[in-house]
Parts: C-alpha cells; structure tokens; sequence
C-alpha cells in the first residue's frame, strides 16, 4: 500500500514495486484512503511517503494509521537524513525507515524485510 507523496513519486514507486513482483493493493493521498482496503488476516506493508512536510503531520497519520490496522507494517521514506524525522517515524509505528535518495536494492531490501518482520507477541 502507497500512503502520500505526489502522483509522480507513488507512480514510480508502484512501478518499482510491481518490477519486483509486489502487489500493490491501494494507493492513497491522505490516510482516510486506506479505510477503502478492508483489514485482513494477511499482513501488508504500508509505505508511507514522508515528501518534505516540515510539520510532521505525516507522523501523527501514520500512529492513527496503525492504531486501527494491526494487518500493517510500515515503511517510511524521509526525505533528507534527519535523526529526529527518524524518531518521529519509530515513535509513530515504522518499523523500516528510508532515506532520499536511495538505491532501488535498498528500497525492495527494506521492503521485503519489513514484510518479514515478526508481528506483535
């Protein structure tokens, strides 16, 4: 699932994704999107697009996000290094963090080890 950034940037993303024989199941620009997607037992990977929102609501999306779907996992990608975006997205629920610009080995890389994660005990 693609939540936020631009048309561009989830066109790219789903297109790389797709290459790599990922199923991209719903695309979204804000977070009310993925009601759309009903939850499952199948667990999913959520790939937010951090973009460059200075604010950070983007953080508070992604907790409520998460706090209703136990079926996801996320990815966030931030768009510059920054150990307090970093926090924020841990703090929120990421359990994989990505940092523009990056490699696409290390964006399916993180992709498939978040899918792989353990969940919750």
């Amino acid at each position: 699932m693609l939540l936020g950034g631009s048309e561009d940037t989830r066109l790219l993303l789903r297109g790389l994704l797709r290459l790599h024989r990922h199923r991209v199941l719903l695309e979204a620009q804000a977070p009310e999107g993925i009601e759309r997607l009903p939850a499952s037992p199948e667990t999913k990977v959520l790939i937010l697009d951090a973009g460059s929102k200075a604010d950070c609501t983007w953080a508070e999306d992604l907790s409520s996000v998460l706090k209703n779907r136990s079926d996801l996992r996320a990815l966030v990608i931030l768009p510059t290094s920054d150990p307090t975006l970093e926090t924020r997205a841990r703090e929120a629920g990421a359990r994989g963090v990505l940092v523009r610009p990056f490699a696409i080995h290390d964006f399916v890389e993180a992709v498939d080890a978040v899918a792989a994660e353990p969940g919750p005990t």
